[in-house]
């Protein structure tokens, strides 16, 4: 396009970009360790001399591969071979060139290749007393088990007992799903990076909030809702639109751009919801099933009215009488301790610090109270947020008094789930503000953030106590196990099955490139009560998905026509009808390494849900299991076995 001030005017014309010889490696998209692939090389000689061209293959960083040839090519020949390239025993990422020289023609190209197990990362955390004067050092039995290349030791002093917040911060940094409450969650460390961290990702906070502030409008309905994966969805409840506007509260303060129309929406909408009674107009989930526990419903309207109070007091529009209302009347039918902590920050906020104190109070004797039908709700999430709560309302006395309980009842990162960690980073930073600096002499090690190390040499890393009291140690390592998971279910029973197009049973050890498969994951709740499931799925490395199925594409069970007309015939079943009910998950996604799938599993039934693949690259293959988890009960889980696949190329 050209243009003047007194004219505008373009043009356009197609225009062939390409080499005169055209050399490309079809390389599978990741390894696992010990794979070994069939690497597809092709040449064509599109418009290049005639003669020889010496086609030469290496790998770097781990991968293996060596391989020269000579083809001797005519105008217009394509040719086709193939090359064997072997991962390395360890994860990382690693490169594959390919050079290519003939008559008046030269060309190289490199192609970076990632070697990554087939099973997540963990997390160890040790904590031990460290007395004044006395030094450590790492021992080397701290990371047995451990695969080399991405692991982490990390050692952070604290004064009070397995509260560090950087391995929690960084942990929510790493997980992996995105509903409503897990962008909120995992952004929590950006409140807070500039104290927790010295991880880049997680610092310079008001531009990285704004990643997730503008991902979190993005599903805001006009209503001032907020749906769970997108607008409008329906899926969120009244509590978790309170928890995302908190939190754009927090951004907004932080420097990050929040616009006013926006905020001032939600804001409505919090106003709506913060009367437990009638049945305001917005797009929350406001009523629970049958299904649920009796009460299910006056409870969690009665604590997104408490959360919506604060939210409204913290943007300066809070409502006085109906806090005191809340405090004064309602608290006797309030059995959350969080929402009475809501309900005295919101109070203390608004100058009524009398019966802000008595909220506090009035919180910790509730402290223990567990609904295992709450998604979010936890003792340990209700402990941490009412001692972060209390350190902002200025009930310093009620806070420290509550934080040894605290001390004793943390667990290690992975097994926390999204509410407790952004809970529990909260507290920690009130926590450590009041507490002040620790005195610890380090050498040999590459300081973070505060207190805390990263380990390179554990026999060089040295930490002295300079201080005059003991101080809590904890060594955290971070890393993937040399040894998949085993078979096996915890409260969850999981089953992954593979089939031909046509519903026959298929043996995965062996296939053929070029081969689909349909693999469905099926699985049985053994809870009484309705949980989040994610489902993650990796994908073996010669393997890519093609098709996500859906419900109708097996048999849903449902009737064709309008539930206001009369009953009609069962509607036809789909192509895939062997696999029988399929499940309609709210996020189902095929990435490049894994199928991922979302979905909410009532008690103690069954649930399954299915994708097409297709077997893309010979060669032998490490063939991972399938896992699924309670997403706000870490420890209900389960995994299938792992294998190996052996994809024959294709005749």
């Amino acid at each position: 396009m050209a243009w003047t001030d007194q004219a505008v005017g373009a043009g356009q014309a197609p225009m062939l970009v390409r080499e005169p010889v055209v050399a490309e490696l079809d390389l599978p998209r990741f390894l696992a360790p010990a794979d070994r692939a069939e690497v597809g090389l092709e040449l064509h000689n599109v418009e290049g001399r005639i003669g020889g061209y010496l086609a030469q293959v290496s790998a770097q960083s781990g991968l293996t591969s060596t391989f020269q040839h000579l083809y001797q090519l005519v105008l217009g020949q394509r040719v086709l071979d193939h090359l064997t390239l072997a991962a390395p025993n360890r994860p990382g990422i690693g490169s594959v060139v390919l050079k290519v020289s003939g008559p008046g023609f030269s060309t190289s190209s490199s192609y970076p290749l990632q070697t990554r197990f087939g099973w997540g990362a963990t997390t160890r955390a040790t904590a031990a007393l460290q007395r004044p004067g006395e030094s450590y050092t790492p021992a080397p039995e701290l990371l047995r088990g451990m695969a080399a290349g991405d692991v982490t030791l990390t050692v952070s002093y604290s004064p009070f007992r397995g509260i560090d917040p950087a391995p929690i911060a960084e942990s929510l940094n790493r997980y992996p799903y995105g509903c409503s409450e897990q962008l909120v969650s995992t952004a929590y460390p950006l409140l807070y990076a500039e104290d927790v961290t010295a991880d880049p990702r997680l610092r310079h906070a008001p531009a990285a909030l704004e990643g997730t502030v503008i991902r979190l409008l993005d599903r805001e309905g006009m209503d001032g809702a907020f749906g769970l994966w997108r607008v409008g969805d329906s899926e969120a409840d009244a509590w978790l639109g309170a928890y995302v506007v908190d939190f754009l509260l927090e951004a907004k303060a932080r420097g990050a751009a929040v616009p006013d129309d926006a905020l001032q929406r939600a804001l409505h909408g919090m106003r709506l919801i913060s009367r437990p009674d009638g049945t305001p107009s917005i797009d929350y989930q406001l009523a629970y099933p049958a299904t649920w526990k009796k009460g299910s419903t006056e409870r969690m309207r009665s604590r997104a009215a408490a959360y919506a109070l604060y939210d409204l007091a913290k943007a300066g529009q809070g409502d006085l009488p109906r806090l005191r209302w809340y405090h004064d009347q309602h608290f006797s039918d309030e059995p959350s301790p969080l929402a009475r902590a809501q309900v005295g920050a919101a109070l203390a906020m608004m100058g009524d610090h009398g019966r802000a104190h008595d909220s506090f109070a009035q919180a910790a004797t509730a402290l223990g109270y567990r609904e295992d039908w709450d998604w979010y709700q936890s003792p340990l999430r209700d402990l941490a947020a009412v001692i972060g709560l209390a350190y902002e309302a200025g009930e310093v006395d009620m806070a420290r008094t509550l934080q040894g309980r605290l001390e004793g009842s943390v667990k290690s990162p992975d097994a926390l789930n999204t509410q407790e960690q952004a809970r529990l980073l909260q507290a920690a930073h009130a926590m450590l503000a009041v507490a002040g600096p620790t005195r610890i002499n380090a050498t040999g090690a590459q300081g973070l953030s505060g207190s805390r190390w990263s380990v390179g040499r554990l026999a060089d890393a040295h930490f002295v106590n300079a201080g005059r009291g003991a101080i809590w140690r904890t060594v955290t390592v971070h890393g993937e196990p040399l040894r998949a998971p085993a078979a096996d279910g915890h409260g969850l029973s999981l089953r992954k099955q593979y089939f031909s197009i046509d519903g026959r049973p298929l043996d995965p050890s062996h296939m053929t490139q070029g081969q689909r498969v349909v693999i469905a994951i099926s699985g049985v709740s053994h809870q009484a009560r309705a949980m989040q499931v994610v489902l993650d799925d990796p994908l073996p490395a010669g393997f890519e998905i093609e098709t996500l199925l859906k419900p109708s594409d097996a048999d849903d069970g449902q009737v064709q026509g309008s539930q206001f007309g009369p009953r009609q015939a069962p509607k036809p079943k789909g192509p895939f009808a062997f696999l029988g009910k399929l499940a309609e998950p709210s996020l189902q996604e095929k990435r490049d390494d894994r199928y991922v799938a979302a979905l909410t599993a009532a008690g103690g039934t069954d649930f399954a849900v299915a994708y097409v693949a297709r077997a893309i690259t010979p060669g032998d293959f490490f063939l991972p299991g399938a896992a699924a988890s309670d997403m706000y009960r870490p420890s209900i889980a389960a995994h299938t076995s792992a294998g190996r696949v052996v994809i024959a190329r294709a005749k």
